[in-house]
């Protein structure tokens, strides 16, 4: 009995999935298209990234940017935990660049 009402449901729901699978309607295409993403953080050389480098040079000092973007062990820094101070600094000092940015107008991505 219980084989009967398997191979039942199996017929009723294969015949339910052909018909609606029949009576489907194509649907249009979509194309999607994003804006490319740029990374500005240095050494990036990019026209569109002037702006962000000369705010860096101006609230960073030249060793604070090779703390920053540069190789972590190269300063004592490093071992005393000044290194994640400054990058908290960095951190708060971007969400205000880029808030000041967007309240421009200007949409700015960094990575």
């Amino acid at each position: 009995m219980k084989l009967n009402a398997i191979s039942l449901a199996i017929i009723l729901a294969g015949f339910a999935g052909s018909a609606v699978a029949g009576s489907q309607r194509d649907l249009p295409p979509v194309q999607v298209s994003a804006a490319p993403s740029l990374s500005c953080e240095p050494p990036s050389d990019a026209t569109a990234c002037e702006s962000f480098h000369q705010w860096i040079r101006a609230n960073f000092s030249q060793r604070e940017i090779g703390m920053l973007f540069g190789a972590r062990t190269n300063y004592p820094e490093n071992l005393t935990g000044g290194i994640e101070l400054l990058h908290q600094r960095y951190e708060s000092a971007l969400q205000e660049y880029v808030a000041a940015r967007a309240a421009a107008g200007v949409h700015v991505v960094i990575k």
